[in-house]
């Protein structure tokens, strides 16, 4: 832990960052929708520098390449880092949710081989989570892996695995046991996703990007030591995992909101049309403010509260909900406020402005996902329900039934 104040680490950071980062103008170049293999090949570049200077991996232990400093330190960083090209976006689920979880459930030897590749870039990680057959019930899931001595075979199938294609490892529940109910005979293994076998295909989304994969596992090895945790307790660390997503994701994910700024470009969009005189308007763009400053303190308070163990994790589930909500509630103001040219296409032309109307419809359009990605809300509001306010899981047929005798796709 760093002996120096918030506000000297901040002003360190400030001027490391004037020295050694490329400020951007106009759309931020870590938010390009489909990333090419140069831009990658940049961001890790990026990536290996910020390591270097300590400036990535703030709160993961030293021992591991980490920093061993506090959310407040990452946050200082990152908003003066504001208008700098840094890949939080490319590296955000690689570091702050594939990496925060093999930090707290894998092996030493695990930790020592992976945290320090993931944290400078060299390594990039994804989560294969989400099955064809399986729905929101990841509990559910069918991906086989069969032990063979100090391997397993994997077969079966994944989808909705956001930048699979450009990835170099990912964490993957499997099925490693089928006569125990269902959570209780998952393993969870780190998987080299160019190992022979396994078949990569990109999904088209509503917004034109094709960010999605789905995956197709034909026999692919996977050595025993590569598992996360004891085999058949996989859930335990799945739960885990999907616990730092949403508290990660709650927070603003790759790119932290600058609720502020958000709240401008709104008004910028309103006076641009004229409707800033506009009552109905002002009441909008108003409760718009409100909610993202609940959100930001919300946010702030729940992170370091489920840091510092006084908050279960699960009040990371909040911080889902509300940021869900008001990034489609932001999505759908601006639509509205953009009028006849916003419903318009303009693809490739930058990020939403007057000089690119047609990018509130992208914008919009990709809102819709919000309360789907990371856990979907009707799950989400679940873990809310059991884990902070106490109450009873709803009833389930198949608890204790062998996962054999489970119906399923």
């Amino acid at each position: 832990m760093s002996d120096e104040s918030i506000e000297e680490y901040r002003a360190a950071a400030r001027a490391w960052v004037a020295g050694n980062l490329r400020r951007y103008e106009g759309e931020d170049p870590d938010l390009v929708s489909d990333p090419t293999p140069e831009r990658l090949a940049e961001a890790r570049q990026i990536q290996a520098k910020l390591h270097a200077a300590g400036y990535a991996g703030f709160t993961f232990p030293k021992e591991y390449g980490g920093q061993g400093l506090t959310v407040e330190h990452e946050q200082a960083f990152l908003q003066e880092a504001a208008g700098y090209d840094v890949p939080t976006r490319v590296f955000g689920v690689s570091i702050n949710i594939i990496g925060a979880t093999i930090a707290a459930y894998g092996t030493h030897e695990q930790k020592q081989r992976h945290l320090p590749q993931i944290l400078s870039g060299a390594e990039l990680w994804i989560q294969l989570l989400s099955e064809p057959s399986g729905g929101s019930d990841l509990a559910g899931l069918i991906m086989t892996a069969v032990r063979d001595g100090d391997h397993f075979v994997v077969n079966g199938q994944k989808t909705w695995s956001s930048g699979a294609e450009f990835a170099d490892f990912s964490l993957c529940p499997v099925r490693t046991n089928w006569d125990l109910p269902k959570h209780r005979g998952i393993s969870l293994l780190m998987v080299d996703l160019r190992a022979p076998g396994l078949e990569m295909r990109p999904i088209r989304q509503i917004n034109g990007e094709a960010h999605f994969c789905e995956e197709f596992f034909t026999g692919v090895i996977v050595p025993a030591e590569n598992m996360v945790g004891a085999e058949n307790d996989g859930w335990r660390v799945i739960r885990g995992l999907l616990e730092i997503e949403h508290a990660w994701s709650g927070r603003g994910g790759p790119k932290r909101v600058d609720f502020r700024q958000d709240v401008a470009d709104l008004v910028a969009l309103a006076q641009a049309r004229g409707l800033a005189d506009d009552a109905g308007v002002r009441r909008q763009v108003t409760a718009l403010h409100v909610a993202l400053q609940v959100q930001r303190l919300v946010s702030a308070r729940v992170s370091r509260g489920v840091e510092t163990g006084k908050l279960d994790p699960g009040y990371g589930s909040m911080l889902k909900i509300g940021n869900d909500f008001v990034a489609q509630r932001a999505a759908e103001a601006a639509l509205t406020l953009a009028g006849p040219d916003g419903v318009t296409w303009a693809a490739g032309d930058g990020g939403p402005s007057m000089a690119n109307p047609g990018a509130w419809a992208y914008a919009y359009l990709t809102s819709r996902s919000a309360p789907i990605a990371g856990g979907s809300a009707e799950i989400v509001r679940n873990n809310v329900s059991e884990r902070v306010l106490g109450l009873p899981r709803e009833p389930g047929f198949d608890k204790n039934l062998p996962f054999s005798q489970v119906p399923h796709n």
